[in-house]
């Protein structure tokens, strides 16, 4: 079936997803039946048919817990045609099917033995990671995809289940080393930042599908057969969701817009045009094409000199024409009418050819008024994608500068990813169909001058990639070593205030030192004396006194202190309360540095992302 509407998210994704592309995981989230199973399929199909992908889709509609999905997992395996692998996959899944059929809860499988259990996640990647190595497979060549839909419908269990026996097993074989994620839901990116956590999926990708517009849903229509719809009022009762347009046009909503306008041109009485003569009817002939009649879009239809003699002539009928407040003039209805009837009898094929051309110029000017800033979205039509950066360097200063002024002022006409522009694809085909008609072209140069910045910004996008892989890695060490010493530092504290608080912890010990003593050292040094000038006192006396002397210098000193079993004497508060402060001091320091270098990590995780989507769009689209 025909694209419609999803052209933009069906490109990001199918070159996200594709071997070389750089998207982990996305998520399709919008109204129920905005068009998000559909653009799955067609993002699947995608992928089968080209490239080397593995897919494993599985639907939360019918998954009531984790077997479910297991069971889903196992029925609808698919791989691209160019693998081969399409009898081996079905055989798996008969055989793996059959162990599985009886179990209630994969997640917890039963063992009495004392060895790890396996979980029924793991035994399934393990199989499946066996058969594609059996198959002479490569594991780098290989893109195995997981695609759940409305992941909103699934049990709390259920993701559980996923963000860890299934995550582990899927980051313990090498086959699914390159795992990719396509998810949808209700629900943005916002509602699952747990699930993303425990997953370990760090910015998941947020894709909204918006609601389609009225040529959008115009398209729509035709494609299934409903061609004469108003889409306006589709739109409008359908809030622009299609699954809900598709029911009102199967319901009978046709609306035929040429039937009320025949049956109001009949009730209408037309003007009498004969009083003109032959030069203002040829005036009237122009001026009957484009909705609103200025001397710019009346050059489409004739010469610039007779556009003028037009315009200036038509701004003097005020019978037959009204003045806008920004002088553009609306011819009446009924003279339009007559103008187009008669062009019509007279030259067909001319006049279907110049109807044709004032469609396309009135919804060209209705979206672009401002006939001066019209070199705008003729060029920038040409570019796939294209941020303000790049149009400093592809554009002069002056031109730069009513660009910027254009995408602040036409904020509708483009969608924007980051801080990367891209015009809408029904803009686009409008100011292509211009450009054919009216025969303009885009700037000189201006593709080779856009093709050389793709290229400098490849490589300087690949030189800060590298350099963010090192600063990153750098933050990380430095992250797990703050962490050690913040347990570190932690620990040294607690045991300080245990040790301070719990004084069962604290025993007496008799702690021996050595002083001198005065008094024996006096009463040794004079019995020396007397020995020495006294014959009554002989080398015992003396031996006795010089044996005083030295106790005196040696005296033992016994004191009993409370020591803890680290063998360190008790300390008074004041030295505990010092130490405690100082360690708080050391922890909020390192803590205050890890939070800065979290703050880091994030902007470079940011950056990082910011240069994944400017990758996969690049500014010229494909030949």
């Amino acid at each position: 079936m025909l694209m419609i509407g999803r052209k933009k998210e069906f490109s990001y994704l199918r070159e996200g997803l594709s071997s070389t592309g750089s998207l982990r995981c996305a998520l399709v989230n919008g109204k129920e039946g905005i068009g998000k199973t559909f653009l799955l399929e067609q993002v699947s199909s995608s992928l089968l048919e080209s490239g080397s992908h593995i897919l494993l889709p599985a639907n939360g509609k019918d998954s009531a817990g984790p077997q479910d999905l297991l069971s889903q997992f196992t029925r609808n395996l698919f791989s691209s045609s160019s693998l081969n692998l399409s009898e081996p996959l079905q055989s798996f899944a008969r055989s793996i099917g059959g162990k599985f059929a009886s179990l209630r809860n994969p997640a917890l499988p039963v063992n009495d033995s004392d060895e790890p259990v396996p979980t029924f996640a793991g035994i399934f990647i393990h199989e499946l990671s066996h058969l594609l190595e059996k198959n002479n497979q490569e594991a780098k060549h290989l893109t195995p995809v997981i695609v759940i839909e409305d992941i909103n419908l699934l049990t709390p269990d259920t993701l559980l289940w996923l963000s860890h026996d299934f995550n582990h097993a899927l980051r313990n074989s090498t086959w699914f080393k390159n795992c990719r994620f396509l998810f949808s839901s209700t629900d943005g990116t916002k509602n699952y930042k747990m699930f993303w956590a425990k997953f370990g999926i760090e910015n998941p990708v947020d894709l909204k599908l918006l609601p389609f517009s009225a040529s959008e849903m115009e398209e729509f229509s035709r494609s299934h057969g409903f061609n004469e719809v108003n889409a306006e009022d589709l739109k409008e009762i359908s809030n622009g969701n299609p699954a809900i347009a598709l029911k009102y046009l199967q319901n009978g909503f046709i609306m035929n817009n040429k039937n009320s306008k025949m049956a109001d041109s009949k009730d209408h009485k037309g003007t009498d045009l004969s009083k003109f003569t032959e030069k203002e009817l040829e005036y009237l002939l122009y001026a009957s094409y484009p909705a609103k009649i200025n001397r710019y879009n009346l050059e489409h239809f004739c010469s610039p000199k007779l556009s003028a003699f037009t315009y200036n002539w038509l701004k003097r009928q005020h019978q037959i024409c009204d003045i806008l407040a920004d002088g553009d003039l609306v011819l009446h209805d009924s003279v339009r009418e007559q103008m187009r009837a008669f062009h019509a009898d007279e030259e067909p094929s001319k006049a279907e050819e110049m109807v044709t051309l004032a469609s396309v110029l009135d919804a060209f000017y209705d979206l672009f008024p401002d006939t001066d800033s019209h070199w705008i979205p003729i060029n920038l039509q040409a570019l796939n994608s294209f941020s303000k950066s790049l149009c400093k360097r592809v554009f002069s200063e002056f031109e730069c500068e009513a660009i910027l002024h254009f995408l602040s002022t036409h904020e509708d006409v483009f969608e924007k990813r980051g801080k990367y522009f891209s015009i809408s694809d029904n803009t686009r085909q409008l100011i292509q169909r211009y450009m054919e008609l009216s025969d303009v072209e885009i700037k000189d140069g201006l593709l080779d001058s856009v093709s050389i910045a793709w290229e400098e910004d490849q490589v300087a996008m690949q030189e800060r990639r590298s350099k963010i892989d090192v600063e990153e890695s750098t933050f990380k060490s430095e992250i797990d070593e703050i962490k050690s010493q913040v347990s570190h530092f932690q620990e040294l504290k607690n045991n300080i205030e245990n040790s301070f608080k719990n004084p069962k912890r604290s025993k007496p010990k008799r702690v021996i030192t050595f002083n001198m003593s005065l008094a024996l050292v006096v009463v040794g040094l004079v019995t020396l004396g007397i020995c020495l000038m006294s014959d009554m006192f002989g080398a015992y006396h003396a031996a006795c006194g010089l044996a005083v002397t030295i106790f005196g210098f040696f005296w033992p000193n016994v004191e009993v202190r409370n020591v803890n079993p680290g063998g360190a004497a008790s300390a008074p508060n004041l030295a505990i309360e010092t130490q405690q402060r100082s360690l708080e001091h050391r922890i909020n320091g390192l803590l205050s540095r890890a939070n800065s270098i979290a703050l880091n990590l994030e902007n470079l995780s940011a950056e990082s992302k910011e240069l994944e989507q400017s990758a996969i769009e690049p500014y010229l689209a494909e030949a």
